[in-house]
């Protein structure tokens, strides 16, 4: 079943698209992820979801229902959060959860509470007191009460503290165990990695590619992180090795060739540790954008 479809959307701001003629859909029980830097088109995306914005041209389709049209009924059934919540700030915490309640219709206010406390919600805070950290956690909550069927989320892990970052991952694919879907947005590429099933990965208002993460992650580069007080200069330049970084005492670079081969290279060093794994979301994120880079300037 279509839960989202984003048929041929666009929409412009400027001369310059916010974001260009873009087509997918998203599944019933999907984990959907939109990958990419600042400005590339994930609020965009969420905004036209939400139907907090409308397109230019195109059609989105949430539930069965064009988004500028969806009943009240549709709209129960989503919990959203987005990537900068804003409350009266002379209210408590906990009255703006309670407003929400009712307008969502929801009923079982324990198991509202059972949230806040999960979350560590400063219930009895005034809005204007808190900082973008905890009214997220507000918004957290007001996102999954009343039992979604779908979740949608801005950013969703910026700001949050690691224990936070965690125990949301993991929410969220417990109800994604239960068939209900779920779309996150962020700039953690290694977080949504870890969760998403299928990620969207989108530049300056592009869509250049939605894979599955399994998918994604198959390829013939590995991701090398050397220890040595070695000078690899040599080997750099028998396997024109060039974007190298380092960090914590270890040198790390992408490589693209016969693995035999450069384990072979490395038994001439002195090395204190060696590792040896597939490539992160952000590597294959450069190798996409590489890829764009190459047919903007008419490369093959």
């Amino acid at each position: 079943m279509d839960v989202i479809t984003l048929d041929q959307v666009s929409k412009y701001y400027t001369k310059r698209p916010a974001l260009g003629d873009t087509s997918f859909i998203i599944n019933k029980g999907d984990f959907f992820g939109i990958a990419g830097p600042k400005k590339s088109g994930k609020s965009t995306i969420i905004n036209l979801i939400m139907d907090f914005i409308r397109p230019t041209s195109g059609t989105v389709t949430v539930m069965g229902q064009k988004a500028s049209a969806r009943t009240l009924d549709i709209k129960r059934k989503i919990g959203f959060m987005p990537a900068n919540p804003c409350y009266c700030d002379t209210m408590k915490a906990i009255d703006v959860i309670k407003t929400a309640e009712k307008i969502k219709g929801v009923k079982d206010h324990e198991a509202v509470l059972s949230l806040c406390k999960h979350f560590n919600v400063d219930k009895n805070k005034r809005i204007g007191s808190l900082p973008l950290a905890s009214r997220k956690k507000i918004a957290i909550v007001i996102a999954l009460m009343g039992d979604p069927e779908l979740v949608v989320m801005d950013n969703a892990f910026v700001a949050l503290d690691s224990d936070t970052k965690n125990k949301l991952a993991h929410y969220l694919l417990d109800l994604n165990k239960e068939n209900v879907t779920v779309v996150i947005s962020d700039r953690n590429n290694e977080l949504l990695q870890q969760i998403c099933s299928r990620i969207a990965i989108m530049r300056k208002g592009s869509l250049l590619e939605i894979s599955e993460k399994k998918v994604l992650m198959q390829s013939d580069t590995r991701r090398v992180s050397v220890k040595t007080d070695d000078d690899l200069s040599a080997l750099y330049t028998l396997f024109h090795i060039t974007e190298i970084t380092e960090d914590n005492g270890y040198i790390s670079f992408l490589y693209k060739k016969d693995i035999n081969d450069l384990i072979e290279a490395l038994t001439h060093y002195n090395l204190n540790d060696l590792q040896i794994t597939l490539p992160s979301l952000g590597d294959a994120l450069v190798r996409y954008y590489e890829k764009r880079l190459e047919q903007e300037q008419g490369g093959v």
